[in-house]
């Protein structure tokens, strides 16, 4: 098992709850992934994260099947916002593929300009924006402005690689 305490416990919770990200992929090639808005589908104990990408089917066999990929979470609403980092790859099994389409909300008619990616976490950055209620007094606003300088509690790093 992957688990790295409450640590992955507290990531995994937060990829849960948001559900959908930012994808940037980084390949040393000439086609490329497109930068995408994606919906995670899986997140697993051995910490892969599992979602559908575009990509142009033609374009899919000469895509390098490994690479380096970022993931960007932000929740509407709120001040917080979750970045993870790690390797990936295309997953190519039939299996797989038809298990989690059928999960998601994407028709088997828009199926061939997708892939399949599962990325391994190996990093993530948790920011949470401090919570500046319109009904709080300057002096408060003042505080937590000046308490965020010297304090690191809205940020946390975590390294599972």
């Amino acid at each position: 098992m992957y688990n790295n305490g409450e640590s992955f416990g507290f990531i995994t919770d937060k990829i849960k709850e948001i559900k959908v990200g930012l994808f940037k992929s980084e390949i040393n090639s000439e086609l490329m992934l497109p930068n995408n808005v994606i919906q995670v589908l899986r997140v697993d104990d051995e910490g892969h994260i599992w979602f559908f990408t575009s990509c142009n089917g033609r374009q899919a066999a000469n895509i390098n099947k490994t690479f380096y990929a970022y993931l960007d979470f932000h929740k509407r609403g709120t001040d917080s916002r979750l970045l993870l980092n790690g390797s990936a790859f295309i997953v190519d099994e039939e299996e797989d593929v038809d298990e989690l389409l059928s999960q998601s909300n994407y028709s088997k008619t828009i199926a061939p300009s997708l892939v399949l990616v599962k990325m391994k976490i190996m990093q993530a950055e948790y920011f949470e924006g401090h919570d500046n209620d319109r009904n709080s007094s300057w002096t408060e606003k003042l505080y937590q402005s000046f308490a965020g300088l010297f304090s690191d509690t809205h940020h946390k790093i975590f390294d599972f690689g």
